[in-house]
């Protein structure tokens, strides 16, 4: 549960969250596959994917996103 968990401040309050990596590995293991592209496709255009952080999260939490990342840098 702490893999790419991160705080997030606001004010006085702490509060947990995953970084985007995480969530869209999260999105491949929960939702559906247009879903999670989508999310994957979102990440790559805003913010740029850090593919060094998405590989081991979805080999930890056993998630095949391969097609999908070459079908997204290409």
């Amino acid at each position: 549960l702490n893999l790419g968990r991160t705080i997030l401040k606001l004010g006085e309050w702490d509060i947990p969250i995953f970084d985007p990596e995480r969530t869209v590995i999260d999105s491949f293991r929960y939702l559906s596959i247009e879903t999670a592209v989508k999310s994957l496709k979102r990440l790559s255009a805003q913010r740029g994917i850090d593919f060094r952080k998405l590989s081991e999260y979805a080999k930890a939490l056993r998630v095949n996103i391969t097609p999908y990342l070459i079908a997204v840098s290409a």
